[in-house]
């Protein structure tokens, strides 16, 4: 596609489309033709119920668990309340959390929310955790869909870059450090300071993103 093209379907839209981080990673985790799919999948979904939401109890119970310095019962005890469909996944998440933590120095702060903006494009970016762990500062997007699919530093980079690069409620310190947490592996994956490659890379992305929506 030419460059003109892409410009053209970038200006069909003057309002600007607002996503989550979450669905812009599913996004860049897909090849040429699943990306298709997905933006399809956001464009046309229902409008966000809660009550759909499989994972809103834990996602919201592991922030609680951490800002009120809560026990490690309280968040076996979330998987012991889930419905029974749930329990095996939610107890399995909270093992792997707890296993995570277990043995190191964690300290709560507040995230802040956040965003990023491109000219056509917004993404919704506000970590849910502010943890110092072993003294090191993260801000954590919790994420629920690793469980199957190997997520690694290079398959996070756009995201990765995308929550550097954010615009934030509340000021934090230079040396601190985006992070996508893969919930249900217990993983941690965070990265250094973006470059200008990986500016690009993520730019790349949100053009994409937008050309398959002014498409479908």
């Amino acid at each position: 596609m030419e460059y003109s093209e892409i410009k053209e379907l970038l200006l069909v839209s003057s309002k600007k489309v607002s996503i989550g981080l979450t669905q812009f990673t599913d996004f860049t985790f897909k090849g040429v033709t699943g990306k298709t799919s997905m933006v399809r999948q956001i464009k046309y979904q229902d409008e966000y119920n809660p009550a759909f939401d499989y994972w809103k109890p834990l996602r919201d119970g592991i922030r609680k668990f951490h800002e009120k310095e809560f026990s490690n019962d309280y968040l076996l005890s979330l998987a012991d309340k889930a419905s029974q469909a749930k329990q095996k996944n939610y107890l399995e998440a909270v093992k792997a959390h707890l296993k995570f933590i277990k043995n190191k120095e964690i300290e709560w702060f507040e995230p802040g929310k956040s965003n990023w903006n491109s000219e056509h494009l917004t993404v919704r970016s506000s970590p849910e955790l502010g943890l110092k762990i072993d003294g090191v500062p993260h801000l954590i997007k919790l994420y629920f869909k690793g469980k199957d699919e190997r997520i690694d530093k290079n398959k996070c980079r756009s995201s990765l870059t995308l929550l550097n690069q954010s615009d934030f409620t509340i000021e934090h310190s230079p040396d601190i450090k985006p992070a996508i947490y893969n919930v249900q592996k217990g993983r941690l994956i965070s990265d250094e300071p973006s470059t200008e490659d990986h500016l690009i890379a993520l730019e790349s992305e949100a053009a994409q993103f937008m050309v398959i929506w002014n498409k479908i």
